[in-house]
């Protein structure tokens, strides 16, 4: 349920600019906007699993990226949870580093850093 409602989230927002979010088997949302590719991945997250559900959704997010050939799409991950104290740095590493961006809910409202927010300004 935690999953299904993100994408509901997201979707929602997607839509209220005006874009077209869409799914398959493998994506849970994707979309195009100004020419720009964009492929999200949700994540139900706990404090226990956090770190194991972050490195799954990287690995689907470069998996989708390459199976739908779409080398410039921009990467998404969507968690349920922000991340506990211990794994703060997992944000950074996302960011920095793979240049992916996180995002997490807070009871039906959208958090990000504010790079994050910056780059991707039609979520919020």
């Amino acid at each position: 349920a935690t999953h299904h409602s993100l994408i509901n989230l997201v979707a929602n927002r997607l839509r209220s600019v005006g874009s077209i979010p869409r799914s398959n088997r493998l994506v849970d949302l994707a979309t195009i906007m100004q020419s720009q590719a964009f492929l999200f991945e949700m994540k139900s997250t706990t404090i226990e699993n956090s770190r194991s559900q972050v490195r799954d959704g990287l690995s689907q997010l470069y998996e989708y990226r390459y199976l739908q050939n779409l080398p410039e799409a921009k990467l998404v991950l969507v968690i349920s949870d922000p991340l506990n104290q211990k794994d703060l740095w997992i944000q950074d590493y996302l960011e920095e580093d793979r240049k992916i961006h996180l995002i997490w809910d807070g009871s039906n409202q959208l958090f990000a850093s504010e790079r994050t927010k910056q780059e991707l300004p039609f979520l919020w």
